[in-house]
């Protein structure tokens, strides 16, 4: 039985989810814009007792990166790091982008997963197939040609509603926060062994100097 450990403190909440090679065995997301710290080991714990399950039985550990806020994701990979350290269990990055495109609802869509970076900066990714790209909310023109390019049935993230009007036609589906499912199954399919975080350019975050991590690479 292959257990796996996910979580995301990525975009204003913290998520936690134990599941086996078939079923999640135990599930919490709680939205929150601070607290993480000290909530993420509570919920560790909580799933630990629930099921049984120890960290050494754990098969693999993965964690989203972002785009996200500084200290959503510096917390979350922390921990994640420690804990799969001191558990001596494999660690796998998934890129928040990523997870929000896979949520089981959209998998037979062409679909857009959007995130607000903050000072104009929108983070998107086209799934199936495309490239993670940032967009300057201050240059439409570029966001009109971006659209006329990439073609959508539906826009997804906390930030969908920001680039509706350029595909009008695209349904939206909400999603403030990845869905733990969708984490646990890149985790299989597509994790990344680079687990350099990408932080949203808010005001009280520090931007990453590095690109934006694709697992489709």
């Amino acid at each position: 039985m292959a257990l796996r450990l996910v979580i995301d403190t990525s975009l204003n909440a913290c998520g936690l989810g134990l599941f086996d090679s078939e079923t999640c065995l135990f599930d919490i997301t709680e939205g929150m814009t601070r607290g993480q710290q000290e909530r993420l080991p509570v919920m560790a714990l909580e799933a630990f007792h629930a099921t049984g399950i120890k960290a050494r039985d754990l098969n693999l550990i993965a964690v989203t990166l972002g785009p996200g806020s500084f200290t959503g994701v510096r917390v979350g990979l922390s921990f994640a790091k420690g804990l799969a350290t001191g558990a001596g269990v494999p660690l796998k990055g998934i890129g928040t982008l990523e997870a929000l495109g896979r949520h089981a609802n959209l998998q037979d869509k062409t679909r857009l997963a959007v995130v607000n970076g903050g000072r104009g900066q929108i983070y998107v990714q086209r799934f199936p197939l495309g490239a993670p790209v940032t967009l300057d909310i201050h240059a439409p023109e570029a966001i009109t040609e971006f659209a006329a390019a990439n073609s959508v049935d539906t826009l997804t993230g906390p930030a969908a509603a920001l680039l509706s009007g350029y595909w009008p036609k695209a349904d939206e589906f909400p999603q403030t926060w990845p869905s733990l499912d969708a984490i646990s199954n890149l985790a299989i399919d597509a994790g990344h062994d680079d687990l350099t975080p990408l932080y949203m350019r808010e005001a009280d975050a520090i931007a990453s100097t590095r690109g934006i991590i694709s697992l489709n690479a």
